[in-house]
């Protein structure tokens, strides 16, 4: 059983109102996979293009979040 049928089991068994974490868990997981589509859609080297200006844009928005400290 997938991660998804998982969650959907839970939401549907326990109440009307799922918790914070697994509507955290469907979103990140919905939002995965409409990025893997659109990445898997495009030419190879125009992926690989977007996931590095994507990085580049969000180490430029924090400069020290991928350096370690001494």
């Amino acid at each position: 059983m997938s991660k998804k049928e998982e969650f959907a089991k839970i939401f549907a068994s326990e109440s009307k109102f799922p918790s914070m974490q697994l509507l955290r868990e469907l979103s990140f997981m919905a939002g995965w996979d409409s990025c893997m589509k659109h990445l898997a859609s495009l030419p190879w080297n125009e992926a690989v293009n977007e996931i590095v200006k994507h990085i580049e844009t969000n180490r430029s928005e924090n400069p020290n979040s991928s350096e370690k400290e001494d």
